[in-house]
C-alpha cells in the first residue's frame, strides 16, 4: 500500500471520498469488503417500546429501579422506523479498507497499541472518525448510514425492546459461553505481552436478533449527545437526542470491562447511559506526554446503522 495522506478528499458533507486512482487490487479489496459489510447488515422491524429503567415492570429488582443513575428514568415510550444493523463492531481490518480507500493514515497505529492491533478486533475510534466511517460506507452501500442511535441501539440491545437485562443470546451473562471469562482475556493479553484488555468479533453467540458483542468488545458510539435529563423530554418518534452538548453517549461496555466478571460487577446492562468526549483530547501538554505512546480513543467503536425501512441485503 502506498503512504496515505492526512486529510482526505471530502465531498460537500464532509464525507471522505474514495480515491479515483485505486489499483486493480485495491479495487477488488474494497469490493469484497463491501460485499460483506452489507451481508452483515440485520433487519431489525420498528415498533414501540418503552426506553429506560424498566425495574417497574420485572421482578428483577422487587420492582423497584435496577439502577440507581436518574439518566435513564423516566421509563418512557419510544416508536422506532425499522432499520438495519451491522452484526458487528468495526473492526481495524476495516479501518484499513477504508482508510486504504479513502487515502487516510489507519487509526490505532500507536506504539502501545500497533501490536494489540488484530485485524479482527474492534477499532478504538473517536466520534467524528466512527461517524465518518458509517456515513461513508452508506455512500457505498447507496443507503443512508450513521452511527446508532441511542433509542436504535437499546432496542436492538433489548431484542426489539422486551424487558432484557443483558444484550446476550439468553438475556444473562454466562461466563465462558456467552462472553469471555477474565482467565480467557488474561490469557488473550498475556499472548501479545500487553496489560490492554484485547478480544476479538464474533467469538460468542449473537442476540436473538445476530447481533454479536453487544456486551463485549468495546463501548460503541451514538449520534446522540449526552444530557441527564434527556428522557424527561424525549419525542416518542424516532428521537435522535439533544440537539447540542458537550459529551456523546457511548453504549456497550468498556474494553477494560468485558470479561465476564467483570460486566456482572459493572452493571453494564442494556439501560445503562454512558458519555465520553467525542474528539481526541487537545490539551497540548496531554498531547506531548502521550503523542505516539497510546491511543485516547482505545475503548470506543462504532457498529453502523442502515436507516432504511426495507431490508438492504
Amino acid at each position: 500500500m502506498t503512504a496515505c495522506a492526512k486529510e482526505p478528499s471530502v465531498d460537500s458533507d464532509g464525507i471522505p471520498k474514495t480515491r479515483s486512482n485505486l489499483t486493480a487490487d485495491e479495487q477488488k479489496q474494497l469490493d469484497d469488503f463491501l460485499v460483506q459489510q452489507k451481508e452483515n447488515m440485520r433487519f431489525i422491524e420498528g415498533g414501540s417500546y418503552e426506553m429506560g429503567d424498566f425495574g417497574s415492570k420485572v421482578t428483577i429488582n422487587d420492582g423497584g429501579p435496577i439502577r440507581s443513575e436518574s439518566d435513564n428514568k423516566p421509563l418512557h415510550k419510544v416508536t422506532l422506523d425499522s432499520f438495519s444493523m451491522n452484526a458487528y463492531k468495526a473492526t481495524y481490518g476495516d479501518f484499513d479498507i477504508y482508510s486504504m480507500a479513502t487515502g487516510q493514515e489507519k487509526v490505532g497505529m500507536q506504539k502501545y497499541n500497533i501490536k494489540v492491533r488484530l485485524d479482527n478486533a474492534a477499532a478504538g475510534i473517536n466520534w467524528q472518525t466512527a461517524q465518518n466511517y458509517c456515513q461513508w460506507l452508506g455512500q457505498q452501500l447507496d443507503v443512508p448510514m450513521n452511527l446508532s442511535t441511542e433509542a436504535q441501539w437499546e432496542y436492538a440491545a433489548r431484542n426489539r425492546g422486551k424487558y432484557v437485562l443483558f444484550p446476550t443470546d439468553n438475556g444473562w451473562i454466562n461466563g465462558g459461553r456467552n462472553i469471555a471469562t477474565f482467565d480467557e482475556m488474561s490469557e488473550l493479553s498475556s499472548k501479545y505481552r500487553t496489560s490492554l484488555a484485547i478480544t476479538t468479533v464474533g467469538l460468542y453467540p449473537p442476540n436473538p436478533l445476530g447481533l454479536y458483542d453487544m456486551t463485549n468488545q468495546n463501548l460503541e458510539w451514538m449520534t446522540d449527545w449526552y444530557s441527564e435529563d434527556y428522557y424527561a423530554n424525549s419525542p416518542e418518534h424516532n428521537p435522535q437526542g439533544p440537539k447540542t452538548g458537550t459529551e456523546k453517549v457511548v453504549r456497550s461496555v468498556n474494553a477494560d470491562w468485558g470479561s465476564a466478571q467483570n460486566i456482572q460487577a459493572n452493571g453494564s446492562i442494556t439501560i445503562m447511559r454512558i458519555k465520553r468526549l467525542p474528539t481526541t483530547p487537545t490539551d497540548e501538554s496531554e498531547k506531548k506526554e502521550h503523542e505516539g505512546k497510546s491511543n485516547y480513543d482505545y475503548s470506543t467503536s462504532a457498529r453502523c446503522v442502515a436507516n432504511s425501512t426495507q431490508a438492504i441485503n
